[in-house]
């Protein structure tokens, strides 16, 4: 009897409810753009870029997608002896912390995710290509823990956020490449590196699945 890969139940409805270019865009941080990764099998990359070509996700290819950007998440909080994959919540924690989010374990997890998605993506949340993601959520200061989120919201008198406007929110990002790395890796242990590559892929995938979640909320 095959053996059923474990990943977060409520993430593969989503992701068998979305469309298939939402899902490629996951597949992409996944394997780094096709070129893959020294963490992940070369018969995973395979077959994810494979289904991706061809348009159609089946569900075990889902499951092994989930389940290695969950196991991502236990590399970036420094949990690497788990039975099973960094459940999404934690991770969406881990995420909201690493870009200096407030409250972050009192806050649901629809306050986070809104909170992540609009202080990197601004109000083009849902427009925004690909590539612009990407760049956003892989900025050196991102993924090295020195974006201040608060910064980069408008927050009403009730605590509600909001993106900020285009123009406002891609203005806030021009010179984050210019960070010095030398000042990163002074100011943080000598793990920083490993850490840093584990959130290119855990912030990107935190990113895309609450954009996700925010897109089919928007729907019903």
């Amino acid at each position: 009897m095959k053996k059923i890969v474990k990943c977060d139940a409520e993430l593969l409805k989503l992701l068998t409810q979305s469309d298939s270019n939402e899902i490629d865009f996951l597949v992409d941080v996944l394997t780094d753009n096709g070129a893959g990764r020294v963490a992940l099998s070369s018969a995973i990359k395979d077959l994810l870029l494979h289904q991706k070509e061809e348009g159609h996700y089946t569900e075990d290819a889902l499951r092994h997608l989930l389940h290695e950007l969950q196991e991502f998440g236990g590399h970036s909080v420094v949990n690497l002896f788990r039975s099973e994959p960094l459940p999404y919540s934690e991770l969406l924690t881990d995420v909201h912390k690493k870009l200096n989010g407030k409250d972050s374990a009192k806050k649901s997890v629809w306050q986070k995710e809104r909170e992540v998605v609009l202080c990197l993506l601004g109000e083009t949340w849902r427009t925004m290509p690909d590539h612009d993601r990407w760049e956003r959520c892989t900025e050196v200061k991102v993924v090295g823990g020195f974006f201040n989120m608060q910064d980069h919201l408008n927050v009403d008198p009730s605590g509600m956020a909001a993106g900020l406007s285009a123009a406002a929110s891609a203005a806030a990002f021009i010179g984050l490449r210019a960070f010095p790395p030398a000042a990163i890796a002074s100011s943080l242990f000598a793990g920083y590196q490993s850490m840093s590559e584990a959130y290119r892929v855990t912030i990107p995938f935190v990113v895309q699945i609450a954009r996700m979640k925010m897109i089919a909320g928007q729907a019903k």
